[in-house]
């Protein structure tokens, strides 16, 4: 569902490539606990890390080794005839030690939930919503450049839920799914007293912001595996709270893209699609954006034991307080229009042994009051060794290194991730 992408962005990290163990989740198939109808599927994952700068700073950058404590439980149920209908029910909880820098560490929590019920073979719909209370690591999103005044990672509570529609038979030539998303997202409050008035305020109140979208997608098949796509989408921005109403960044934002969409066709499968973007801001007196956006992904499989993911993205973001929330600039950013590039590399060399490389590139342009007033140039780069000693018990071990060139050079930072994780199914 779309809004489930909106909550990862809203609550994405600035570094390309992710921090958490890179274990594929798919590639697994764990043993389950009878419980009352549903099936129990409890695991639990370790990782030993050693961070080269904890806060992402150009200097006086804070190294660390960092352990890493994450059980989750998965509740899954299949009913109806033939058990096409299911619903899942999903806890995960990260708890994060940072044994150099305590004031880092930190315990984040996502319960969700996810129905499927099929009405008959040509309705289906999709119910799926949860709750994150998670963190955003110091020197990412809001607190770019910041770090000196913060001395522990950015906190925000996540409530979401979307209900899906699908009209038409999975074998039909045409069907259309239609989509209703809401997304609640809220910065735990941190309040500053103002030392010219001695006013107490909430430093973090005008981060938190509202989404609502609707939109949906036709499909209509040209080939035995490939369907053009043709989707169209609302978006309501609406911030909770403005400073000064000169700072308003409420928004409509609506997307139409053209598209194709394909399985299994020369060893490749993936989709492809271009569209048309535009944000009118509620503020009569900004300048309303528009442009030209894509998302591209081909899987290809020129072995069975071998596999490369290239993606290739453009659309545009939040601003992430570039001359808003407290941060002066010579600029007002309203938004980030984001390009991103990505190849990625699978490879099984033994049944249990198996590689992951990773290459990443994005280019934020912060464009506002004066046109483009900040640029900023990511790299990512991932390598990853997986051993599956058995059924049960995995090993990983990552090197994650992250770059950012910008034309504010304070704002530039290297990083080097070093981990070794282990996944455990407890049955």
């Amino acid at each position: 569902m779309k809004i489930i992408k909106q909550t990862l962005i809203c609550g994405a990290l600035i570094p390309l490539v992710c921090n958490a163990s890179s274990f594929d989740e798919n590639s697994w198939d764990d043993q389950s606990i009878p419980v009352g109808g549903f099936l129990l599927t409890p695991l639990v994952k370790f990782q030993q890390r050693h961070d080269s700068n904890v806060a992402s700073e150009k200097v006086d950058d804070i190294d660390s080794w960092v352990t890493i404590f994450q059980p989750s439980v998965k509740l899954t149920r299949e009913f109806g005839e033939f058990g096409k209908h299911n619903v899942e029910l999903d806890w995960m909880f990260t708890h994060g030690a940072y044994h150099a820098s305590g004031d880092d560490s930190y315990n984040d929590h996502d319960v969700s939930g996810k129905l499927n019920y099929e009405i008959n073979n040509r309705n289906r719909l999709m119910v799926q919503g949860g709750y994150i209370f998670s963190h955003e690591e110091r020197g990412t999103r809001f607190s770019i450049g910041t770090t000196e005044q913060q001395h522990e990672p950015d906190t925000f509570e996540q409530v979401f839920g979307g209900i899906q529609y699908t009209y038409g038979a999975i074998t039909a030539d045409a069907r259309l799914e239609l989509e209703l998303g809401y997304l609640d997202n809220n910065y735990r409050g941190v309040y500053i007293v103002n030392p010219s008035t001695n006013d107490i305020y909430d430093y973090t109140a005008t981060r938190d912001r509202k989404n609502t979208e609707i939109g949906g997608t036709f499909y209509y098949k040209i080939g035995a595996a490939t369907d053009i796509t043709i989707e169209a989408w609302n978006t309501d921005i609406n911030y909770d709270y403005t400073a000064r109403p000169s700072e308003e960044l409420s928004s409509i934002e609506q997307n139409v893209m053209l598209g194709l969409k394909w399985e299994a066709t020369a060893l490749t499968t993936g989709f492809a699609k271009v569209g048309y973007v535009q944000k009118d801001f509620d503020l009569a007196e900004r300048q309303n954006f528009d442009g030209i956006n894509w998302e591209a992904e081909v899987i290809w499989k020129p072995k069975t034991y071998t596999t490369f993911t290239i993606s290739s993205s453009r659309e545009p973001h939040e601003t992430n307080g570039e001359g808003f929330f407290e941060i002066e600039t010579d600029g007002l950013g309203y938004l980030i229009n984001n390009t991103q590039h990505e190849i990625e590399w699978r490879h099984e060399w033994k049944d249990r042994l198996s590689t992951k490389f990773n290459y990443a590139i994005s280019k934020d342009t912060y464009t506002g009051d004066i046109g483009k007033i900040r640029e900023d140039n990511n790299t990512g780069i991932t390598a990853g060794v997986f051993y599956d000693m058995n059924y049960w018990l995995s090993f990983s071990l990552d090197y994650v290194y992250n770059d950012r060139e910008s034309t504010r050079t304070n704002l530039e930072y290297d990083r080097n991730l070093i981990s070794l994780g282990a996944r455990i199914a407890l049955f």
